[in-house]
Order: C-alpha cells, then sequence, then structure tokens
C-alpha cells in the first residue's frame, strides 16, 4: 500500500513540475496559444533545363469588385499558399461590394505591389475585360494603364439609365474589341477566361477563333476556380494555345480549397522577375496544374516528369527499381497488361518492377487529347 501511495506522489510531482503556475499578478498575460502568422506552404515542383519553375495564379478579385478579400490580403493568402506570382486582375465595370466604389483600377494594383515586395512575392498588374458572350471575359496582364477601359458593359442613355429591347432585356455595349485594341497597344498577355462559364458550353465563337488564328489571344484557362473545361485541349490540339489554371478566387483562400493545394499556372521563366516572366508567358513555356492534373506542351511535361522522378535501378536484368517523386505532384501511370494505375506518390519512393525500355502512359498528364508516354529509364 505505501508503495501504490508513493507511485501516486510521484506522477503528482511530475505532472506539477510539467505545469506552469499562473502568475501572482492577476494583471499579467498568459499566452494561450503559440501564434505563428507567417508560416508559408512549401510546393515541391522542380526547376528543368535552365529555367526556374514559377508557380503562379494570374486571376483573382477583390473587395474592389465582388470579392472578399483585400488586395494586402490576397497576397498574404498566395505567399502562405506556396505560390511565387500571383496577378491583379480586377473587373472592369463590376462594383458589387458594399460600399465600395473603385474610381481607380490602379488602386488595387498597388496595394498589392506594396504589400508583395514586403513579403517577396511578384505582383503581376493586370485587369479582366467584364463582358458577356460570345466576347466572354478575358484578362490583359501587364497592363500599362488601367483606366482606359469602357466602364458600361451594357448601353445606357444620356442620364446613365440602362438602355432595354422590346423583351426587357439590357442591351450590350459593344464596345469589347475596342478595349481588346486598348490592351493590345498597351502589349498586353491577354487570357481568354473559363470559356464554359456561365452557360456550361465551351463555345469556338467565331470571334475567338479569328483572334486565336491571328494570335492576339495568347492563352485560355483550362480550369477555373473549381471546374476544368475538356473541350480546351482540342483548341490545343488544333492551334496550340497555351493551356493556364487560375483560381479566379472571390473568397478566401481557406474557404475555397480548404488545406488542398490550389490551382496554378507553372511558368518556366529564367529568372524571377517581372520581365523574364513576360517573356516566358508570350514564348509559351506554362503549362496548367490543377487537382494533381497537368495540361500543356509535352515536352515541358516530359522534362517535370524526369525532374521529379528519381530512378534508382536495384536489379536491371529484373528491371526492379525503386522510383521517388520529390515533388508535390501526384503522377498516375499505366503500363503493360496492367488494370490498375502505379502511381508515384508526392515525396515519397516505390518499389516497383518495370522492364527497360518499358513506356508509361502517365493517364493525368494531358498533352492535347492525348496523355503523355514516356520512358523513365
Amino acid at each position: 500500500m505505501r508503495k501504490l501511495v508513493l507511485l501516486f506522489g510521484l506522477v503528482a510531482v511530475a505532472a506539477t513540475a510539467g505545469a506552469k503556475n499562473p502568475p501572482e499578478n492577476s494583471d499579467d498575460r498568459m499566452f494561450c496559444y503559440q501564434i505563428e502568422k507567417a508560416v508559408r506552404r512549401v510546393i515541391s515542383i522542380p526547376d528543368i533545363g535552365e529555367y526556374k519553375t514559377l508557380k503562379c495564379d494570374f486571376h483573382m478579385h477583390t473587395v474592389f469588385a465582388d470579392a472578399q478579400v483585400s488586395p494586402v490580403g490576397r497576397v498574404r493568402e498566395a505567399w502562405q499558399d506556396g505560390l511565387d506570382v500571383i496577378a491583379m486582375t480586377e473587373h472592369i465595370a463590376v462594383h458589387k461590394s458594399p460600399g465600395i466604389k473603385l474610381k481607380d483600377y490602379n488602386t488595387p494594383i498597388n496595394q498589392a505591389v506594396k504589400e508583395g515586395k514586403k513579403w517577396g512575392l511578384m505582383v503581376v498588374p493586370g485587369v479582366e475585360i467584364t463582358r458577356t458572350k460570345p466576347f466572354g471575359h478575358m484578362n490583359a496582364l501587364f497592363i500599362k494603364d488601367p483606366n482606359v477601359f469602357e466602364e458600361t458593359r451594357y448601353k445606357v442613355d444620356e442620364n446613365g439609365k440602362l438602355l432595354r429591347d422590346k423583351d426587357g432585356n439590357r442591351i450590350p455595349n459593344p464596345t469589347e474589341m475596342d478595349d481588346f485594341r486598348k490592351a493590345e497597344e498597351q502589349g498586353c498577355f491577354i487570357i481568354w477566361n473559363h470559356p464554359g462559364w456561365p452557360d456550361k458550353k465551351c463555345t469556338l465563337y467565331p470571334l475567338q477563333k479569328q483572334l486565336i488564328k491571328e494570335g492576339r489571344i495568347d492563352a485560355v484557362e483550362i480550369f477555373n476556380s473549381i471546374e476544368w473545361y475538356p473541350k480546351v485541349l482540342d483548341w490545343f490540339d488544333e492551334y496550340k494555345l497555351p493551356m493556364m489554371a487560375n483560381s479566379d478566387i472571390h473568397e478566401t483562400s481557406r474557404f475555397a480549397y480548404g488545406d488542398q493545394v490550389r490551382p496554378m499556372t507553372l511558368v518556366f521563366a529564367k529568372e524571377y522577375t517581372l520581365e523574364s516572366l513576360r517573356e516566358a508567358l508570350f514564348a509559351g513555356r506554362m503549362l496548367a496544374l490543377w487537382d494533381n492534373t497537368l495540361a500543356g506542351d509535352s515536352a515541358f511535361i516530359s522534362q517535370l516528369i524526369d525532374a521529379s522522378l528519381k530512378v534508382r535501378v536495384i536489379d536491371a536484368k529484373k528491371g526492379v527499381l525503386e522510383v521517388t517523386n520529390i515533388s508535390d505532384i501526384e503522377f498516375r501511370t499505366l503500363f503493360g497488361e496492367r488494370m490498375n494505375p502505379v502511381v508515384f506518390h508526392p515525396r515519397k519512393a516505390i518499389r516497383i518492377t518495370i522492364p527497360k525500355g518499358t513506356v508509361l502512359d502517365f493517364i493525368n498528364c494531358y498533352a492535347g487529347r492525348q496523355t503523355v508516354k514516356k520512358e523513365i529509364w
């Protein structure tokens, strides 16, 4: 019995030794949580060849239009989410946030650029030309003067009242091509946004078809927010139109994506500068990445696979390998007679038998309608 009492006593002493006594002065403060605000997610995606792999989001909105977060907040979110580059692309002629009227489209850009410098995050100046289909919505990046665009999306009379047709519908203001030319005159990189929104149809209208053929649309979103558009793969096959994945974020990042890695466009740039980024975009060195899915030029996907998968040969005759995926991208493959995918998990190694010269089908890597097929050793 004395031994049992002694044991309980020792436990009590140990527990007391590990506890923090309350302060004698009741005015003292005690912190309940160790809060670390400046914690950044590290997303491992390797560089390829001579290029740096930049993780980018070229489509987002703030309280100056119809979203819930300030430009400063967008920068901090992006930094915490592990991005390297964002673009401020506020809507032209959309002002829905209560009590906020955007009079100068430079305002969200300037606020974000200033905050970006504090965090070492590159901010691209841009706007979203917001019109109805068939023109749709287009982002203009590297904008010099965002205030030149037409504010009115629909026709109004001399008093600013909306004009309507005989059926009571608003009449579109036919100024979108004027705005498009204004963006071109400023040397902007032009993205065709969410071609499948809002009517769930990815229609390639004659207008876009002509602009693409003339090389005046520089990229198209295959992924936007939480949806992707398989039809865009056909446009890549036909026109080699570069594809992007962007968030078009309106709510907070945590609300939109939780703990998941948010969608991004991977840009392969020579340096981490605005000028180098611009050069890479116009050269088409990019891939869309969302939900562990890649889309774009097969050469860039192939290089990224080679940089991500490190192969150690255990038995060359039998084809026994140890394959380590050093990236945060999950690669899913099929080969031989296998019916189920062989998965190379992020930041993990697997031991597997793959005879030398075997061609693997990377079923989550799209180079147009065809998936990327390649050997890994």
